[in-house]
């Protein structure tokens, strides 16, 4: 079972091929924009891998957050090859799919907040448990609130938006991972668990009036 694996949410787009016993491959352009790729690099991929489409199982789409038309080009090119294929199409988000993709350096009882840089002084980020679960909701938010959040409790930073937090904050005795890896076979088999909690495909844009939330608290859903 082959899934391809599509992600247009850090302002690149990167086409993967996975199943449940590995990695296939990984095809990236950071320079062109997704519209202009996305196919391509598809062609590319199956090309590389001596797999055509009627070999694909399903189809994992990355969500968001990031770039409004980039994450639209990807999530409506996903849909459509699922309905050409009839084909089964899963989403996740980017914050959760570092959260599982990173997992075995989780420890037990701890709390990890993800991270992605946004523009300017901004950040997308989720707090989850040591079993990847989220305990809060997405935000994209401030720097300065960020700051706030790890000094009042008890947080491990992880995702790529860790190396610029750690550049700007003493943040003492904290594990910082920079990686924006996805594991998609980590996320193929997770989504077989739970089919049914990834099956709505819904863009993650973490737009106004959500993004402009000033307080820190209201989005922690319980006590971390």
């Amino acid at each position: 079972m082959t899934f391809l694996c599509v992600n247009t949410s850090f302002n690149t787009c990167s086409i993967n091929l996975a199943s449940e016993e590995k990695n296939i491959i990984c095809n990236e352009d950071r320079n062109s924009p997704p519209s202009d790729i996305i196919s391509i690099l598809v062609k590319e991929s199956l090309k590389s891998a001596s797999l055509k489409m009627s070999d694909i199982s399903g189809i994992i789409t990355i969500l968001g957050p990031g770039n409004y038309t980039s994450i639209r080009v990807g999530i409506a090119f996903s849909l459509g090859l699922s309905k050409s294929m009839s084909l089964p199409i899963y989403g996740i988000s980017a914050l959760e799919a570092i959260s599982l993709s990173q997992r075995e350096i989780f420890k037990k009882n701890k709390s990890y907040l993800v991270s992605i840089k946004a523009v300017k002084d901004e950040f997308f980020f989720q707090v989850f448990n040591y079993l990847s679960e989220p305990l809060s909701k997405p935000i994209k938010s401030k720097f300065s609130d960020i700051e706030k959040l790890l000094s009042n409790r008890d947080l491990v930073l992880i995702g790529p938006g860790s190396y610029e937090i750690k550049g700007l904050i003493d943040i003492k005795n904290k594990i910082i991972k920079v990686k924006d890896h996805i594991d998609y076979q980590k996320l193929l088999t997770q989504i077989i668990k739970k089919p049914d909690q990834y099956s709505n495909i819904v863009p993650l844009y973490l737009s106004d009036p959500l993004a402009e939330k000033k307080d820190i608290s209201w989005f922690v859903k319980k006590e971390i």
